[in-house]
């Protein structure tokens, strides 16, 4: 009984691995389509997060200073007690280094938009903002991130 059992045991490995081979190949054909999909919907999000950013561009341009600041202020505002929340959330030890990172953005960001409340022309206002926007921009995907990295 056991060589029968052990006889067919040894005869059927040959077609379970050829079955594993097959199933392999379909799981790696199956990964591969995945990680496809998932490449698309990251280039789909990139280019509608590019697209938006480059109409808040436009808009911040013909928004008036005082309209332009507030809502920068606002932000700002928003973005620490987001980071507090984060703070709160803190529990390995990298992330800490994150949001130690996301403070010194945040605190470099106030003092960007204090230089820029305080340039009188009206050119090198606009022309300071440009810059002052890619730092607020960086700042709320980095904040994104973090959220997305804490599951909040």
């Amino acid at each position: 009984m056991k060589k029968t059992t052990l006889a067919c045991l040894i005869l059927s490995l040959p077609l379970s691995s050829l079955h594993a081979e097959d199933s392999l190949n379909d799981q790696l054909r199956r990964a591969a389509e995945k990680l496809k999909n998932e490449f698309s919907k990251v280039k789909e999000q990139t280019e509608v997060k590019g697209r938006e950013w480059y109409k808040k561009a436009k808009e911040h341009l013909t928004t008036s200073r005082e309209e332009y600041l507030k809502k920068a202020g606002d932000a700002l505002t928003r973005w620490k007690a987001d980071i507090d929340v984060l703070k709160d959330q803190v529990g390995r030890e990298y992330f800490k280094t994150r949001i130690k990172a996301l403070e010194e953005h945040h605190a470099f960001a106030i003092k960007e938009m204090e230089t820029l409340n305080a340039v009188t022309e009206e050119a090198q206002f606009r022309a300071r903002q440009k810059s002052f926007d890619k730092t607020l921009w960086t700042l709320e995907a980095a904040i994104e991130q973090a959220q997305e990295e804490a599951g909040l």
